[in-house]
C-alpha cells in the first residue's frame, strides 16, 4: 500500500508540473496564476499547495535541469566512463536533454528576461545556478582525483565558467529555435570546456 501511495503522489506531482508547463508557456511567469495552473492540471488549487508552497517553487522546479536524485543518478552513470571527454559529453548531453524536455528551455529564457525586475526570479535562478555549479564542481574534482586535470586546478572557477557556458547555449535556442542542432551545440560546449580546462586522459 505505501508503494501505491507513493506512486500516486508522484503521478499527481507530475500532472501538476505538466499543467504548470502549459500555463507558464501560455502566460509567462507574471501572467500565470496558481488557479490557472490548477485549471491546466485538472486539480484543485489546494492540491497544488500540498505539493508546491508557491508559484515560484513550481516555476523553479520546471526551470531546473534535473532533480537532486536525477543528478545523483547521472553522477553514478558517468562515473564508470573511463574517457574524460566522453564522460563530459554524456554529462552535458544529459543537461541538454533535461533542459529541452517539454518547454524547459523557453521557461529558463523567460526567467532570464524577467530576472532584472523581479528579485523572486533572481533568487530562483541563483538556486538553479548553485545546483549546476555544484554538479560541475563534483565532476571537475573527480577529474582532478583521476589525474585528468592538474592537482592545482581551480575547481570553483572552472565550475562557474562551465555553468556560464551551459546557460550561454540558451542563446542558440533563442536565435535558431526549432532548427537548432542540439548535438552540435553540445559538442561545441564540450570542446570549449576541454580547451579551457585542459581535460585529458590520465597517463597510464
Amino acid at each position: 500500500m505505501p508503494k501505491r501511495s507513493a506512486a500516486h503522489a508522484e503521478a499527481v506531482r507530475e500532472q501538476i508540473l505538466e499543467g504548470g508547463r502549459r500555463a507558464f508557456a501560455a502566460g509567462g511567469f507574471r501572467g500565470t496564476s496558481v488557479p490557472s495552473i490548477a485549471a491546466e492540471a485538472g486539480v484543485s488549487v489546494g492540491l497544488i499547495y500540498r505539493y508546491f508552497p508557491s508559484k515560484e517553487e513550481l516555476f523553479l522546479e520546471l526551470c531546473l535541469s534535473g532533480t537532486p536524485q536525477e543528478l545523483a543518478e547521472l553522477a553514478g552513470a558517468i562515473a564508470v566512463i573511463d574517457d574524460p571527454v566522453e564522460r563530459l559529453r554524456v554529462a552535458i548531453g544529459s543537461y541538454f536533454d533535461a533542459l529541452f524536455h517539454a518547454i524547459g528551455a523557453p521557461l529558463v529564457l523567460q526567467a532570464l528576461a524577467a530576472a532584472p525586475g523581479d528579485p523572486r526570479i533572481r533568487e530562483m535562478l541563483r538556486r538553479r545556478g548553485n545546483d549546476l555549479r555544484g554538479f560541475a564542481a563534483a565532476f571537475i574534482a573527480d577529474a582532478v582525483r583521476r589525474r585528468e586535470l592538474p592537482a592545482d586546478a581551480d575547481v570553483a572557477e572552472l565550475a562557474a565558467a562551465t555553468t556560464m557556458l551551459l546557460d550561454g547555449a540558451l542563446v542558440a535556442v533563442a536565435e535558431e529555435g526549432e532548427t537548432m542542432d542540439r548535438d552540435a551545440v553540445r559538442d561545441r560546449v564540450v570542446r570549449t570546456v576541454v580547451a579551457m580546462s585542459g581535460l585529458h586522459p590520465a597517463s597510464r
